[in-house]
């Protein structure tokens, strides 16, 4: 499965994508310091500059997933919706949904999204170009983390992949289960021999101090993870769209 990570970020929805076997094959990212994590950590895959001179050809991805600013959206902000200057980026995701025709979408925002009419109008768009979605919020606590962070999560598909598939709520409520508990998915790292892994969250140390990882500029990090996806919340959806796909399979041998 190539998955097309936009707003990438410092790389959250593609280190939960490694630890599933899903290989990004693309990022989209302005900021520098968020291309200088994304550049450390995914060597070997490209990063294109800017949304709005980023193009993709039909079935050039199967997934695209993305986090559009949410600054529009946010109720600390000044709520002025989807169509404010920096949340309008969210056509730009469309845009390149409409040119690549992936099978599979993830979209994922703040809570604030819900009443400031952001979700709305990203389902009717959604929903103008074929897909249907399953959509939740999902909290980063509920997977054992020490902050609430929730998150608006709408997983995108082709109407052909619809089907008989349970719910997702029924699925979140096992996979929550099986990563909120003392030895549960805290965040991804690598392992011996680039073997993927998850770390447990009590093993997980304090982000805020030092030099992490030889990377400095600790505002810099600060804001980045402030507006970054947490991997284990971000697996849940990945985990909705590796099960869609595996039913369109066992629909195609029926």
């Amino acid at each position: 499965m190539k998955h097309l990570d936009l707003f990438s970020g410092i790389g959250g929805f593609s280190l939960a994508a490694q630890a599933l076997g899903i290989k990004t094959v693309q990022f989209v990212e302005i900021n520098p310091y968020c291309c200088h994590v994304l550049q450390k950590h995914f060597p070997t895959i490209p990063i294109h500059r800017d949304i709005r001179t980023f193009h993709a050809k039909p079935n050039q991805f199967d997934l695209i997933t993305g986090g559009s600013p949410c600054q529009d959206l946010s109720l600390a902000g000044k709520r002025t919706g989807i169509s404010g200057n920096s949340s309008a980026l969210w056509f730009e995701m469309l845009r390149v949904i409409e040119e690549a025709k992936p099978r599979f979408v993830i979209w994922e925002n703040v809570k604030g999204a819900f009443y400031t009419g952001g979700l709305s109008e990203v389902l009717h768009g959604l929903c103008q170009l074929g897909y249907r979605f399953d959509v939740e919020i999902l909290s980063a606590a509920a997977v054992g983390a020490p902050h609430l962070r929730e998150r608006i999560f709408a997983v995108a598909y082709t109407r052909s992949l619809c089907g008989q598939a349970p719910s997702w709520a029924d699925q979140i409520r096992s996979q929550i289960a099986a990563v909120a508990n003392p030895d549960g998915i805290a965040g991804i790292r690598s392992g011996k021999g680039n073997q993927t892994v998850l770390a447990p969250w009590r093993g997980v140390e304090p982000p805020i101090c030092g030099v992490a990882h030889g990377l400095p500029r600790r505002l810099d990090r600060l804001a980045a993870l402030g507006n970054a996806v947490v991997p284990a919340v971000a697996a849940i959806a990945l985990q909705r769209v590796l099960y869609l796909e595996s039913h369109r399979h066992k629909s195609k041998l029926n």
